[in-house]
């Protein structure tokens, strides 16, 4: 048996390890991660201080199931063209105009992403702005851009529409009304700073003259719906979604089984064989976001993040300025590294300090920071990623200067209204 000391630099060199590994890029992250599960459980075994029950403890089952409930709906409706429909209809709606353009498939991927996870959203637009800019001869770059900022913007707005908000939320035991009273406001205020931004910054290629006008009033957007009884079927079991989603309070019914609920009933209606149907659950995420709650759970079991936040206490006695602290912090490292791991490990932390300060201002400072922080730079979020992965796909690279100048300008935007509404959460709260 080592000595507490030792149990904590032990534990952390595997958490530190393990982060490297996953931020690297040699190793796949979800390898990297598992490689760290196994030698937190295999020093923990040895030493007698972590075993294989304290890890199915530390994993957040509830996070686990409604991410997989939400991509079972999801991967459904992507099949009945409804996402397609969404595009056509802004494109015709825009008249070939470019910012418009810009604009309404910004807002469409903003406001899905406020439902629907962001990477999902993106999966599933950045195709669609392809065929259309390509279409009308336009480059596809500014709005990809837009698309991959403002999805992460959306997704802070509410409790299913990012990762970290639900990691978040499942940890804080907050509702989804919880996330809409409280971050909606500076999610929709960004928005629009976002737009007034992307103006400036795109103005010349606002300036771009589109081609085949024609064949843009042509198009009839219900062509791209597969199955209109399927479609509106699925959008009534959405809204039901939402409505037990916004009145848990009232109800008590976990989002999670909502969320699966949802996936459930959307697999009756659509009557596809469950083994096609989760083709569109990203497994690979499931078992990342497990091996992650482990990995923090060796660092919980150990006192390491007792003893950072008790660090943090040490800053300042005032729950607004260590929320402000936080805000920033978290929002920086997450323009540095993907902002799912950082919330994994600021969770256990955020969870001792609102304890010993008796406020939830500082769980809407890590929503916020790791939120808008992720667009500072390309590989703060998993949006951001796998947005330039597809531009560069479709033969259109995103240089690094490009996002600097877009990405960084928002996000830093972005964080500056946050710390605005921190205080007005604080003086209102």
């Amino acid at each position: 048996m080592v000595s507490t000391q030792a149990e904590q630099i032990i534990t952390l060199s595997i958490f530190i390890l393990s982060y490297i590994l996953i931020f690297s890029g040699r190793v796949d992250r979800t390898t990297a991660a598992l490689f760290g599960v196994f030698l937190m459980l295999g020093v923990g075994y040895c030493f007698s201080y972590f075993t294989f029950e304290d890890l199915i403890l530390h994993i957040d089952w509830e996070v686990i199931i409604l991410l997989f409930g939400m991509m079972t709906y999801v991967g459904l409706m992507a099949k009945t063209g409804f996402f397609k429909y969404l595009g056509i209809k802004a494109l015709k709606l825009s008249k070939g105009r470019p910012f418009l353009i810009f604009t309404y498939l910004t807002l469409i991927t903003t406001f899905v992403s406020m439902l629907i996870d962001n990477v999902t959203t993106i999966l599933l637009i950045i195709p669609l702005t392809v065929e259309v800019c390509e279409m009308l001869d336009i480059s596809p770059v500014p709005v990809i851009l837009g698309e991959a900022v403002l999805s992460n913007v959306g997704g802070v707005g509410t409790m299913i529409g990012d990762p970290p908000n639900i990691m978040i939320g499942s940890a804080a035991d907050f509702t989804f009304t919880d996330f809409i009273v409280h971050l909606m406001p500076a999610v929709l205020l960004s928005m629009v700073v976002s737009l007034l931004l992307s103006a400036l910054i795109f103005r010349k290629w606002r300036k771009s003259i589109p081609k085949n006008l024609e064949h843009v009033f042509e198009m009839d957007p219900h062509e791209k719906i597969r199955d209109p009884q399927r479609m509106k079927m699925l959008l009534i079991i959405l809204i039901g979604m939402v409505a037990f989603f916004s009145t848990e309070e009232i109800t008590g019914i976990s989002p999670a089984f909502v969320a699966v609920a949802g996936g459930t009933l959307a697999l009756i209606v659509c009557m596809e064989e469950p083994k096609k149907a989760f083709k569109a659950v990203e497994w690979t995420t499931l078992v990342f976001f497990a091996a992650l709650f482990t990995l923090v759970g060796g660092l919980e079991e150990t006192g390491v993040l007792s003893t950072l936040a008790d660090s943090m206490m040490s800053i300042s006695s005032d729950p607004l300025i260590l929320a402000i602290v936080l805000l920033w912090l978290s929002g920086l490292s997450s323009a540095v590294v993907d902002n799912i791991p950082i919330t994994a490990a600021l969770i256990p932390v955020v969870t001792i300090l609102s304890a010993q300060y008796n406020t939830n201002l500082l769980w809407w400072a890590l929503a916020l920071g790791v939120g808008m922080g992720g667009n500072i730079t390309p590989i703060g979020s998993s949006a951001g990623v796998i947005s330039l992965s597809l531009s560069s796909r479709y033969g259109y690279e995103i240089s690094n200067r490009e996002w600097f100048k877009y990405g960084s300008t928002i996000g830093i935007s972005s964080m500056l209204i946050s710390t605005l509404f921190l205080i007005i959460i604080y003086i209102v709260f």
